[in-house]
C-alpha cells in the first residue's frame, strides 16, 4: 500500500510562534557522521542559551554515553536516555528509571533468537551481551565509549532491563520485526528503530515523545512551544507532539514528511541551520 507522503505533510499542525524549549536526537542529529560536535552546534548552543532557550537531548543511547557531550555542551538541563525510559541530571542521577516486564522481555529475547538477531540487554547501569566480540559490539564500543559485559546466558538477566536491542544487516528483517513485536507487546513496550539496522525495545511510555512531555513538565513549558530535531523513526513521537518539528537533510522522505521543516544533513551543519533558520527567529520575546 503506499503513503501519501504529501498528504501527511499537508496535515501538520500549524508552527507554534515561540519555541522555550528545544529537544534534540543526538545520532544523526546533533552529532556528526563522526560522533562529533561541530563548532557552528556548539555557537548554535550557546546562541539558544543567550535567547532565553533550554535545550535537551533524547537519544536511544544509556546514559552514560551521552553523558560527555551533555557537559561538552555545557547543558544544565535534564536529559532523555534508552528513548525517555530514563530522565537525568548533568551529574547522572536519574529522576525516572522505567524497566520492561520480565516476561515481556523474554517475548522479545525469544522472537529475536528465532529469527537470529543479535540481542543486547541494557539496564541503566550497564550493557549486557552474549558475544563481545562482534563487529555489532565493536561499532558500538568505538562510537559510545561504553564496555560491555559478556554473560553465559542473556536469559539469567531479566530483572531491571530498561532497553533490549535487536541488531542485524537484514534490514528487511530489522523493519519487520518492529512490526510483529510491536504488536505483540502493544501495551506493554514501545518498539521503534533507531536506525535501519537497529531495533530499540523499551516500555511503553519510553518513547520520545513521552519524553518531550516529560521535559516540557520539568521546565514549565506548554508541549506546543517546544521544536524538536531529529532524522529516523524513533523521532516520531516527538515530531507529533511539539509545536515545532525538524527533520535532518539526511532523514528518508517518510521522516521528513511528518517533519514541519526539513534542513540540511549532519555532514553540512544542518543542526545549527535549524537553530538559527527556524528556531532563533520564534525565541521568547524579552
Amino acid at each position: 500500500m503506499s503513503v501519501d507522503l504529501d498528504a501527511i505533510h499537508a496535515g501538520l499542525p500549524a508552527v507554534t510562534d515561540t519555541v522555550r524549549l528545544v529537544v534534540s536526537d543526538m545520532d544523526g542529529t546533533i552529532l556528526t557522521p563522526h560522533k562529533e560536535l561541530a563548532p557552528s552546534t556548539l555557537q548554535a548552543v550557546k546562541a539558544l542559551q543567550e535567547a532565553g532557550i533550554t535545550l535537551c537531548l533524547a537519544s536511544a543511547r544509556p546514559p552514560a554515553s551521552m553523558l560527555p557531550y551533555v557537559r561538552k555542551l555545557g547543558l544544565a538541563s535534564q536529559n532523555a536516555g534508552f528513548n525517555g525510559g530514563i530522565i537525568f541530571a548533568p551529574d547522572g542521577t536519574f529522576s525516572v528509571n522505567r524497566v520492561l516486564p520480565r516476561d515481556a522481555v523474554k517475548i522479545m529475547c525469544d522472537m529475536l533468537h528465532v529469527h537470529k538477531v543479535e540481542t543486547w540487554l541494557l539496564t541503566g547501569e550497564e550493557w549486557l551481551v552474549k558475544d563481545a566480540a562482534t563487529p555489532f559490539v565493536e561499532h558500538e564500543r568505538r562510537h559510545t565509549g561504553l564496555v560491555p559485559r559478556q554473560v553465559d546466558n542473556l536469559y539469567d538477566h531479566f530483572e531491571g532491563v530498561g532497553k533490549v536491542m535487536g541488531i542485524s544487516t537484514d534490514y528487511d528483517l530489522v523493519e519487520r520485526m518492529e512490526t510483529e513485536i510491536g504488536v505483540m507487546l502493544k501495551g506493554e513496550a514501545s518498539v521503534r528503530r533507531s536506525n535501519e539496522s537497529m531495533l530499540d525495545i523499551t516500555p511503553v511510555l519510553a518513547n520520545k515523545g513521552e519524553a518531550l512531555r516529560a521535559l516540557s513538565d520539568l521546565y514549565g513549558v506548554r508541549p506546543e512551544e517546544t521544536a524538536c530535531i531529529g532524522d529516523a523513526p524513533n523521532d516520531l513521537s516527538m515530531f507529533a507532539v511539539s509545536g515545532l518539528s525538524i527533520a535532518m537533510g539526511q532523514a528518508t522522505d517518510d521522516i521528513k514528511a511528518n517533519a514541519q521543516f526539513v534542513t540540511d544533513t549532519n555532514e553540512r551543519n544542518g543542526w545549527a541551520s535549524a537553530v538559527s533558520r527556524f528556531i532563533l527567529p520564534r525565541a521568547p520575546k524579552k
